[in-house]
């Protein structure tokens, strides 16, 4: 509901002291990329992430790679009724942790038949919304690093499927597998660029200028932090991919700007290749900035791959504002149309009023002239007129005695369709006969329906059954008169009376 009104995106990476942020156009266009220093963030104003209308902006972060565990089933329900309740049954299993204390992001595989299952607990969501909550920002959506680093590598590599990860950032290292543009496996490494900084202090060396940590001395402090952080990128590539014949190429971004040749000098017999983007190399910052960048694309994207930990009792504020909004702008139209119709109904109606008393008046008038009434007709409102003139109505036509009350011959084939006993039976013959009727000269003659009809069915027992109903005088049956019956083969004719259903007023 929020990407409707969604103008830009902005992704919020947390890495130690620092805010890395990008702003992201919903054309995908990198408007501006940032650092801040948290400290330097003022407790009561944030605009400087918020620009000038926050509304417009949907701000994401992402917990840790290290505080998400990824877990994949399979999955082969096709039935759409049963999916939800189905993943529900799979996310209540996946994990050993209490189900209470943990928050379960599911993406479903429908071409693999697969379902993937991002587990994070609700403490390490709380704290990191609390880290947010302190310099002010209430992120619209919280997702995985791991994913995010997907998304960049998606935007600049697009023909790049399958790759190891390596994101090295200023408090950590984390290292990803990726398959089919998805994340597989995690690894941390509390290795990142602040210990490497501070070994290029150890080893007396100037921040200012690039390193080439290929030509670095075998003494320096520098190169036995990089010895070492190589070596736990290998061990978590071997326990990405245990066969000794599975590789991958290397991708490697994050805060490497002071460190040239880097990826080089992390090959290993894991890698087959380094895969570098001329695009990259040229605006080296991106990888510095490519979780947050990743996050802003995540947030733009309108598939079925992203994660929400934010549902439940943690959806964010400004969703449950704009929901509210939106309800109130609905209910709104609603009463509006409401009014409309009524409006336009009771115009309808007295439309309608004035037609019927200028019929009302002309009825009564031409009862006066054609009849030399002389009586004063004494008008009041719509509704009293009409109410005497019906009255009026009713007491002249109480004693008339040519309206059938008889049941009709529609009626009476009505109730011979729907008869219990004749639904097996075919009415071959139907005759309807009024034998007495009122006339001009015998008006207390009552109305004598007399019924003829011919049935056909091989189940005697149904005719036998039908005939007993006419005898018992059941459904129009009039009992009092002659009721006659004869069968012939798998054919019966039956002649009885109608009784009079319809009481005169």
């Amino acid at each position: 509901m929020l990407g409707f009104f969604l103008m830009k995106a902005i992704g919020i990476d947390l890495d130690a002291d620092v805010i890395n942020l990008s702003i992201m156009s919903k054309n995908k266009d990198l408007i501006n990329i940032k650092s801040l220093d948290i400290s330097d963030i003022p407790k009561s104003d944030v605009k400087k992430l918020y620009i000038a209308n926050k509304d417009n902006y949907l701000i994401t972060s992402a917990l840790d790679s290290s505080d998400v565990i990824i877990k994949s089933s399979d999955f082969n329900i096709k039935n759409s009724l049963f999916i939800k309740k189905a993943i529900k049954f799979h996310e209540s299993s996946i994990s050993t942790l209490d189900i209470d204390k943990v928050i379960i992001s599911t993406i479903h595989f429908k071409n693999e038949s697969k379902l993937k299952f991002f587990i994070t607990t609700k403490e390490m969501l709380n704290k990191h919304l609390f880290r947010l909550k302190h310099i002010n920002i209430d992120p619209d959506k919280v997702t995985s690093t791991s994913q995010a680093l997907i998304r960049f590598i998606n935007f600049y590599f697009k023909d790049i499927k399958s790759s190891f990860l390596v994101h090295i950032a200023k408090s950590k290292t984390t290292c990803v597998l990726m398959k089919d543009n998805q994340p597989i496996k995690t690894y941390s490494i509390k290795i990142g660029t602040n210990k490497l900084i501070e070994a290029l202090d150890d080893d007396k060396v100037s921040k200012n200028s690039k390193i080439d940590v290929l030509n670095l001395n075998s003494k320096s402090k520098l190169k036995t932090q990089l010895n070492h952080l190589k070596k736990e990128i290998e061990k978590s590539f071997i326990y990405f991919c245990k066969p000794l014949e599975e590789k991958h190429p290397m991708i490697v971004t994050g805060d490497i700007n002071y460190f040239t040749n880097i990826s080089e000098f992390l090959l290993h017999d894991k890698v087959t290749k380094i895969i570098k983007s001329p695009l990259l190399e040229k605006k080296i910052e991106y990888k510095k900035f490519a979780i947050c960048i990743g996050l802003s694309l995540d947030a733009l994207q309108k598939d079925s791959l992203s994660l929400q930990f934010r549902e439940g009792e943690y959806t964010p504020s400004k969703k449950i504002e704009n929901v509210g909004k939106k309800t109130l702008f609905l209910t709104l139209i609603i009463l509006a149309f409401c009014f409309l119709i009524n409006f336009g109904s009771n115009h309808f109606i007295k439309e309608k009023e004035n037609f019927l008393q200028q019929r009302l008046t002309f009825l009564r008038n031409s009862e006066k002239r054609y009849l030399d009434i002389q009586k004063k007709e004494i008008f009041k409102n719509f509704y009293d007129d009409l109410n005497e003139f019906e009255k009026k109505l009713e007491l002249e036509n109480k004693n008339f005695p040519y309206i059938l009350n008889a049941p009709s011959v529609s009626e009476t084939l009505t109730w011979l369709n729907n008869h219990e006993y004749l639904k097996d039976a075919e009415i071959t013959s139907f005759n309807y006969v009024l034998e007495k009727f009122p006339t001009a000269f015998t008006k207390t003659d009552p109305y004598l329906a007399k019924i003829d009809i011919e049935i056909k069915t091989k189940k005697p027992s149904l005719a036998r059954s039908f005939y007993d109903s006419l005898s018992k005088g059941q459904g129009l049956v009039n009992q009092a008169h002659k009721i006659s019956w004869k069968a012939k083969d798998d054919r019966y004719i039956a002649t009885f009376y109608l009784k009079n259903i319809k009481t005169k007023n």
